[in-house]
């Protein structure tokens, strides 16, 4: 409802409107909010050339990464079913039992990771030791938020301007990032609607931002178009392919905006 007017949604124009996309200007039902999610899963499944059926698909699961990790696995679950897939959440660090509780209701399937290695995407690190999962992909739950955040990190921290990848190769298991055209300000709004922000949010109390995620946190609520700028405008298209492969951040760099 706006202004007390039921605003049908933009793209169906059948159901009513629950949410104002302010990037793109629409007005979404929660049914086609869902289905942009998914669209932008499928083009990067297609990205890094990994479609069909039969699909057996890791989604890395963090506490720093509370809401995208839980929500990555709950939408590639969905979609892994439709077509006889897996998806198999792999635990990163100390994963307390209250959200290793709300991840079981979305994957049957939990895994600890064995060891974090040195190699990271999008300041993310990466596990090791997961040939006995022979899985065919591990996807890494960052946002276009996530993909900012990195990149000025590097910039005011490291004082120099780091490759930024989205893809990678981990003794030929490919890594990537589905999520990192999705602003998280949508997957806050779906998690709300959906009645899933409630379950991750008393999970864990996570640290207070810095300067650099509280200013990305504004840009993604008030100006989320200068995300999209900033993806078209500081990286090339391969550069958003191919990751340097070298010492990682942590978990604990990205991801820093409360839930």
């Amino acid at each position: 409802m706006w202004g007390g007017l039921e605003v049908l949604c933009t793209r169906c124009s059948r159901r009513q409107a629950v949410y104002f996309r302010r990037h793109s200007g629409e007005r979404l039902c929660l049914g086609c909010l869902y289905r942009s999610i998914v669209k932008e899963i499928k083009r990067a499944f297609s990205t890094v050339g990994s479609v069909g059926p039969g699909l057996r698909v890791g989604v890395l699961v963090s506490e720093t990464l509370v809401l995208e990790s839980a929500l990555l696995l709950k939408v590639l679950g969905e979609v892994e079913e439709r077509y006889s897939g897996l998806a198999i959440a792999v635990t990163c660090g100390d994963v307390s039992e209250k959200y290793l509780a709300v991840v079981r209701r979305y994957s049957k399937d939990v895994v600890p990771c064995p060891e974090l290695g040195d190699s990271e995407i999008v300041c993310v690190r990466l596990p090791k030791g997961l040939d006995w999962l022979r899985l065919d992909l591990l996807a890494v739950p960052v946002t276009l938020d996530d993909l900012l955040e990195c990149f000025l990190r590097s910039l005011v921290y490291e004082h120099e301007v780091r490759n930024v990848g989205t893809y990678a190769e981990l003794q030929h298991l490919k890594v990537f990032a589905p999520l990192h055209r999705v602003p998280r300000v949508d997957l806050v709004a779906y998690a709300f609607l959906a009645g899933v922000l409630d379950e991750v949010s008393c999970t864990k109390v996570r640290r207070p931002p810095d300067a650099i995620g509280k200013l990305v946190t504004a840009i993604s609520i008030k100006h989320p178009e200068l995300l999209f700028r900033f993806l078209y405008g500081a990286f090339s298209r391969e550069d958003l392919r191919t990751s340097v492969l070298g010492r990682g951040m942590g978990c604990s760099q990205v991801g820093s905006s409360p839930v």
